[in-house]
This record gives C-alpha cells, structure tokens and sequence, in this order.
C-alpha cells in the first residue's frame, strides 16, 4: 500500500513538472535559464548532433590552445561585442587558429606558383599567421566599440521612456520590460538580459552590475551606480533618471563637440597626401610643360 502511494505521489509530480513546463510561464523560465548559462558560459544540455559533435571538437581544440589569462579576459571582450551565448572562448580561438592556418596554406600556395624563394615565403607565412591571429581580435574589439557607442548615443532617450513610465506609476523594471518592448539595438538587448536574469532569481544589483561590467561604458556605469544608490537611499527614481537622461545628454553632445573639433585635424593628412599634390599637377603642370619647351 505504501509503495502505491509512493508511485502515485511521483507520477503526480511528474505529471506536474511536465504541465508546468509546458506552460508559457514555464517556457519562459526555461528559455531564461537557458539564456542566462549561455551568457556566463555554463553549458546548457542538447541532443547530440553532427553540428554539435563538430562544434564540440573545435571548442576542444581551443581549450587546448587557449591559456588562463585568455579564459580569463575573453569573455568580457565577446560579451562586450554582443556575441555572448554565440561564440566561446575556445570557439574563438579555435576560428583564430583556423585563419592562421588558412593564411599560412594561402601564402605557401601563392609563393610555389608565383616562384619566390624559400626566405620570401617564409616571411609570408609569419605576416600571415601573425594577421590571422590578430584580425579576430581586433574585429572583436572594433565591434565592442561601435556596440559601446550605440549605447551611449540610445541612453539619454531610453532613461526619459523610463522616467516617463516611473512617474506613471511602473517600477523600474516594469519600466525596463516597456522600454524592450518597444525599441530594438544593443541597449534594449541589454536590458532584456538584466530581466533575464532577474526571472531567474538573480538579485537587481548583480544584474545591473553585470550589464555595466559587459558594456564597460561611463555612461551605463553611472546609471547602474545611480540606480542602486537611489533604492539604498531611498531617492526618487523617477527625478534620479531624469537626472541622468540630462547628464547623459551632455555628455554626448560634449562628445560630438569633440569629435568636431578633431575633424579639420584628421581631414589634413588626407589633403596634404592625395589633394593637394593633384591641385599642384593640375595647376602646375601646364605651365612646368610651357617652361620646358620654352627652356
């Protein structure tokens, strides 16, 4: 009688996980867990496939040629590009591995048919392998930086939506749902991992710290600052962003007003080096034949 009421009280349960699951709130659970492993790089479990089985090899391959150091700082830098939950660490340094390779083969092929000595080519498969190791983190951190100034330049506009939905009685990250509801770009993408997060249990300080740690901007960490020392003290959220919106503001038109500045300097080495010499060989160059033909 008591291993009955054991095998009904577990199919009662089973049948209750299974429900629960298929419900849209547990899909949703489901899915932000999922998400949130894929961002902090645990492993989220999948059936086995062919596509899997090959990207599991590679990633094999890179843990093997990546160091501590590497494991360390690389998920920052993918974060930071907005490709975490899409590449690895170790798929990344599998991909640098495999260009290396590639440019090495290439300048190895190119040299055989175009008939350089063994010194040339040598040379060549060092430039190569050394580009192809380099060009995946500099394309890395190229797209961290636009990323980052995306970011700054929605900021001051998603801070007013939130004001405007705090002050219409919202809190703040039912304000932060609104605002990803309605806009798209990097910083939305951001907030939907910091609600990720918090569906999942994790406390809104860790998460905002979080999102300011991936984006590395002033910007983000002033307001992840602001925001956490506003609830700890009580402020009020809806004058603290408004407050912000306006710093945020400043600072990017203070920024544009920089890099106006810098401009008639970064235009001059374009002018002396390709406009002025075709000016001079335009305006010269009739009377230097007149004078020839004269002399």
């Amino acid at each position: 009688m008591l291993l009955l009421l054991l095998a009904g009280l577990s199919f009662a349960g089973a049948v209750f996980v299974v429900a629960d699951s298929l419900t849209p709130q547990g899909r949703r659970r489901t899915a932000s867990v999922a998400m949130v492993r894929r961002f902090s790089g645990a492993t989220v479990s999948r059936r086995r496939s062919r596509s899997v089985a090959s990207t599991d090899v590679l990633e094999d391959v890179g843990r093997r040629f990546t160091t501590a150091s590497m494991r360390e700082h690389l998920p920052n830098r993918i974060a930071a590009a907005g490709l975490a939950g899409k590449v690895t660490p170790e798929s990344f340094a599998a991909l640098r591995l495999g260009l290396v390779g590639l440019a090495a083969l290439s300048v190895v092929a190119f040299g055989t048919v175009a008939g350089l000595s063994g010194t040339a080519i040598f040379l060549l498969v060092a430039v190569g392998a050394v580009l192809g190791w380099v060009f995946p983190g500099y394309y890395l951190d190229r797209r961290a930086r636009s990323r980052r100034e995306s970011i700054s330049h929605d900021l001051p506009e998603a801070l007013d939506l939130l004001a405007v939905c705090v002050e219409a009685g919202l809190g703040l990250f039912g304000a932060i749902q609104r605002l990803v509801e309605s806009n798209e770009g990097p910083l939305a993408d951001e907030f939907a991992l910091v609600l990720t997060e918090l569906r999942v249990g994790e406390s809104s300080e860790r998460a905002l710290k979080r999102m300011a740690k991936r984006v590395h901007s002033t910007e983000v960490a002033s307001f992840v600052r602001a925001i956490i020392q506003g609830e700890q003290l009580g402020l009020s959220l809806g004058r603290t962003l408004r407050n912000l919106a306006d710093d945020a503001r400043k600072r990017r038109r203070a920024l544009a007003e920089e890099r106006a500045a810098k401009a008639p300097v970064k235009m001059l080495f374009p002018a002396a080096l390709f406009i002025f010499p075709t000016l001079f060989i335009v305006i010269l160059g009739p009377a230097v034949l007149e004078l020839s033909r004269f002399l």
